[in-house]
Order: C-alpha cells, then structure tokens, then sequence
C-alpha cells in the first residue's frame, strides 16, 4: 500500500475466514446493488499467508482432517459449491495430501478410494486444507472481479495492528512498524484469543531431555514436527514419552499427526493425554443406546413459561450425568442434548439468554465435544498397543526430577490433589486451547482496545458486547470467534468458530457495512 495516500473506507484487521466471508458477502452485495461510491478496502495480517488463517491455512499443512463430516462442516450453498470445486480440483489436492501425510493417510487415501473416485464427499472428514485452497481462490478471483468493475479497490498489508484510536468519527491504526493508516470503519477479525502458554513464555522450548511445544502451529505445524523429528534422532538411544494437554480438537488432530508420520510414532514408547474430564471426543454412534436416552430434565422444563439460563444449563448438566451413567457418548446424545435446550433458549429474556451465552454455552459444549472416528482408532489402535493414558487433571507444572528427567505435577480431578506422574515426559504439546481476556499476555490490539473503552469485554472473558450491528462502538465492527457472549436476531452465540455461524454471521456483518455506504449515497 501507498502510505502517502493511507485513507481507506473499509480495514479488516485479520484476514482468516471470518474475514474472507464478509469480504465474499459485501462484494456481492456490490455486484447485485450498486452504488456510485467506489470503496476502498485495505486487508491486513501480521502473517503473510491472506484468506485462510490458521486452521486452513499452510501453518496447519495439508494433512490435518477435519473434526466433522464435510456434510456437518459447511452448510448449503456453500456446500454444493465447494464439492463442484473439489471435483474439478481433486486430483492435485490429493496429491498434496499424500506427499506431506503418511501411514495414517495412505490408509485414508485407501479406505474412501471409491467414494473420491464417485465424487461422494458429504460423509468424508477430509483435509482441512482443501476448503483453505477453495476460500482463497475464491476470495482472489472475486476481488479481481470487483476491481476490475471498479466497484472497489482492495490493498493488503502483510503488519500488525498494535493500536487503534478514534477522531472525529475516523480511526487511525498504528501498525508494529510505526506506520499507520486512517479508515472510515474498522473490522477486527484476528480469530481466537491465543493460545495459553502453559509452561514459560517461549512457542518452543527445548531442554536436554525435553521439548516443550506451546504452539504447535507456529512457524508452522509442517516444521515443528521436522524440530520434533531432528530432536527424536538425538534421543535415539531414550525411552520417549509423549504428552498432549488438552482433548480438543487440535488435541486429537496432533495425536493423529504424530502416529501419522513414522519417524516420529515409531519413536515414541507411550502417549498421554491430561484433561479435566479424562475423556477423549466420542466418534461412535451408539444406535440402541440412543433409542433408549430420553433428556427428562430438559423435558420437564418444557411446559414452563418462564425460565432462567442457570436452570436450563443445570437440567442440561444432569441430562449430560444421565448420558454417562448409560455410557452413552456425545456421539449418540449430542444432537438430542442440544434440541432439548436449545427449544428451551427461547423462554428466556434478553437478559437470561445474554447470561447463557456467556457462561453455559460453552461449558456444555465442551462435555458434547465429537470427532471423526480416524480420531478414536488412533487412540483405540494405541492403547490395544499399551501406549495410550488419559489422566483426568489439570496441568500445573512441569518438574525437573533425578537424572534429569521431567515430569508432569496435575491437580488430579477426582481427589482435588496434586500429583506427580510416575512416568517421565519428553514430548509436551500444549492444546488446551485459547486464553481469555483475564490473562495478562493478550496481543497488545486487544489490551490498547480495552484500555481505551473502545471494546468491552463481555461475561464469557473470551469476546467483546457489540450491539445488532456487530459494532462494539460506532463504524468499529468485530467479527469471529470475539463475538460469544451476544445475541443476534434473537439467538444466543457463545462459539463463533463454526463455518455454519461464521458465515451466517458475516452476511450479517455484510449487510449492515453495505447499508452504511447505501445511505451516505443516499444522504448526498
């Protein structure tokens, strides 16, 4: 970008799908309605890579599944378009795919042979990166379009935003390298809060005898493990223990990767997962059990007037408890679950469902968390295999112990204690997820944001009070996952990483930007 002339209408800081969505739905808009107005657009990202963010981007590689059925992944119809373009593309993606995975994919590749020669993808949890690949070209060719119809100009800057103020109704972004620009309205689409950093302040730290991975994306997932690969052949002649923080999805995916790839699975004698619960994403669907579950605690509700967001959750909560008790997974419950309560979310008042955003929503998701069954067999191959522990805890350090070995201390959850695992740790990935706004190294935007009173942290700690608009102040939208904890056209969001919700949301966003210029036109 020219920053002699640095004026745009329209900033999005990040460039993720979020971004990529409202970009899609706002030129689109431009296409169907013009206005005189040519727009201005400046798209910036501190990383070098635009469209995909990280989950489908080259930080995550091309071998990563997704965690859901393509089918439960997209909804129509964005889904049709996508499988038109996956069949005129497969060929190379697939051949990505097999250059950069391993054993665990060539038995993919083997296992839905037919179905990818029939083109039969709705039921396949595919590549992740291949919707990455799609976003991206689509994204290209529909500003190239734009652009070349002169409805708008698009700029990128590959910097980091660190500060925001407003004058006058103008907000002027100061960027890491003491650059700036002004913008008529800002959106902040920088995804997730980040990752917690469990053990010292580095992405990476290696020790003698341990390697300590905090972010398994950063540079790249692709050189991490090459780290992780160089740091095994030194250890030849050690037993290697692995352990993985955390039974989320990005939990799961990086058991998958590491008995992905042989040179890594092939040296490591045993894997541990440490969770609150002890329990990994159920991918089996229990049909006989299912008959038989009922939810009778959100059932009892159903006659009820008026109800409040603790009640609903509790009912949920035991529903969940009853679940267990029948050792039925999220797998056989989680679609009965979540109609049962979420029939129920339309008893409360504004204030109530504002409360089940921000404190229950995601408390209940976590105990209804599903996965691809490439994921369980992994874990069921590895215990048959005596390799495989889930420990019910929570990390609390990393000790140093005799002969220069580490070990793991948890506070166990059953006994409320803390305890030292017998086996030493080598290997420790941290998956536990994103921090919150409470934690003292969020990115120096979101702190100057909040010091500012430009954004408000709601109840949930992991997103910003924003009004139907999605603007937490006037032209200063958000967009992503910072949305939890809001209300949009009567319905309550507490997990916006979801491609359904993101897209939904960003025509929202999309209509109300493309409003804004419609009536300055107007107003002329």
């Amino acid at each position: 970008m020219d920053f002699k002339i640095n004026h745009t209408d329209i900033t999005f800081i990040g460039s993720g799908i979020s971004s990529s969505f409202s970009i899609l739905n706002f030129l689109d808009l431009l296409e169907k309605k013009p206005i005189k107005k040519k727009i201005s657009l400046t798209i910036i990202d501190k990383y070098p890579e635009f469209y995909t963010g990280i989950p489908y981007g080259i930080r995550s590689g091309y071998s990563v599944l997704l965690i859901t059925s393509l089918k439960n992944f997209l909804p129509e119809p964005e889904l049709s378009k996508f499988i038109k373009w996956l069949n005129s593309n497969k060929e190379q993606l697939l051949e990505e795919f097999r250059k950069e995975g391993g054993q665990l994919s060539s038995e993919w590749l083997a296992t839905h042979k037919d179905r990818l020669k029939n083109n039969e993808w709705d039921d396949l949890f595919i590549p992740r990166r291949f919707f990455g690949c799609y976003i991206e070209e689509k994204v290209k060719s529909t500003i190239e379009k734009s652009e070349k119809e002169n409805r708008v100009s698009v700029n990128f800057i590959n910097s980091e935003v660190i500060d925001l103020e407003q004058n006058d109704g103008i907000y002027k972004l100061s960027l890491c390298d003491d650059k700036f620009l002004t913008s008529e309205k800002v959106i902040v689409s920088v995804g997730s809060l980040p990752t917690f950093k469990l053990w010292e302040d580095e992405d990476l730290i290696e020790k003698d005898n341990l390697m300590f991975i905090n972010n398994p994306y950063k540079p790249s997932l692709k050189k991490v493990l090459k780290d992780l690969e160089i740091f095994l052949e030194q250890k030849k002649d050690h037993t290697i223990n692995a352990l993985i923080v955390g039974a989320n999805a990005s939990g799961l995916e990086m058991l998958y990767k590491l008995n992905d790839l042989d040179a890594i699975s092939s040296k490591i004698n045993k894997f541990t997962m440490l969770s609150t619960q002890g329990l990994s994403p159920d991918s089996i669907i229990d049909e006989e059990g299912k008959k038989k579950y009922q939810p009778k605690n959100l059932l009892a509700l159903a006659e009820a007037d008026h109800l409040t967001a603790k009640q609903i959750a509790d009912a949920t909560y035991k529903d969940l408890d009853l679940a267990d008790e029948m050792k039925l997974g999220a797998a056989s419950t989680v679609d009965i679950i979540s109609k049962a309560f979420g029939s129920l979310l339309k008893k409360l008042d504004q204030k109530e469902l504002k409360e089940f955003a921000c404190l229950y929503g995601n408390d209940i998701g976590r105990r209804q968390r599903c996965a691809g069954y490439h994921y369980s067999k992994t874990i069921e191959s590895l215990k048959e295999e005596n390799r495989f522990e889930h420990i019910a805890g929570r990390f609390v350090d990393i000790n140093l112990g005799a002969n220069d070995e580490y070990f793991l201390k948890y506070l166990d959850t059953k006994s409320k204690e803390n305890v030292i695992s017998e086996d030493s740790v080598h290997l420790v990935f941290n998956c536990i997820g994103s921090t919150n706004f409470k934690a003292t190294d969020i990115p120096k935007l979101l702190t100057n944001l909040i010091e500012k009173n430009l954004c408000v942290p709601n109840v949930s700690n992991i997103g910003f009070d924003v009004n139907e608009s999605l603007e937490a102040k006037n032209n200063l939208h958000i967009m992503g996952p910072l949305l939890a904890g809001n209300i949009f056209e009567g319905n309550a969001v507490w997990h916006v990483e979801h491609c359904g919700r993101i897209i939904w949301l960003s025509n929202v966003l999309a209509s109300k930007v493309y409003e804004y210029f419609k009536l300055l036109e107007t107003e002329k």
